[in-house]
C-alpha cells in the first residue's frame, strides 16, 4: 500500500505502527556507525536523497547483516504493516514478493518524505 492511496484514518494507524519500527532501525548504533564510516556527517547533510541511497547500496555488505540479523523483526514488521500482512506471513512468502515490496516502499515518496521530515524536526539522526 502506498501512503497516498489510503484514508487519513488508516494512515494514522499505519504511521503509528511504523514509527517505532523505523526508529529502532535508524537509531541502531551499528547501522549509524557503518554509514558514518563511509562519509562524514557534514557531507551527509549536503547529499541528496538519491546520493544517500547510492551510498547505502555501496555499503550493503555492512548494512544487510544489521537489517536481516539484528533488525529482522522490525523489517518484517514494516513490510507487514505496509502490505497488511503479519510479520510471520512476510517471513514465509517468496523472496521475489519481499523484494518487490521493499522496492515499492523505497519508491513511495510520500512515506519517505514523511519520515524524512520527522527526522528534520527533531534535529536529525
Amino acid at each position: 500500500m502506498k501512503l497516498s492511496e489510503i484514508t487519513t484514518d488508516r494512515a494514522a494507524e499505519v504511521l503509528c505502527e511504523l514509527t517505532p519500527l523505523i526508529d529502532s532501525i535508524i537509531t541502531d548504533e551499528d547501522l549509524i556507525a557503518s554509514l558514518s564510516a563511509a562519509i562524514g556527517k557534514e557531507e551527509q547533510e549536503q547529499m541528496s536523497f538519491g546520493q544517500k541511497l547510492l551510498l547505502v547500496g555501496a555499503k550493503l555488505d555492512k548494512i544487510v547483516p544489521i537489517l536481516l540479523k539484528k533488525r529482522k523483526t522490525e523489517m518484517f514488521g514494516i513490510l507487514g504493516v505496509l502490505n497488511e500482512k503479519t510479520p510471520e506471513e512476510i517471513a514465509k512468502q517468496g523472496l521475489i514478493a519481499t523484494m518487490r515490496q521493499v522496492h515499492d516502499i523505497i519508491r513511495d515518496r510520500e512515506l519517505i518524505d514523511f519520515f524524512k521530515s520527522c527526522r528534520n524536526v527533531d534535529g536529525g539522526v
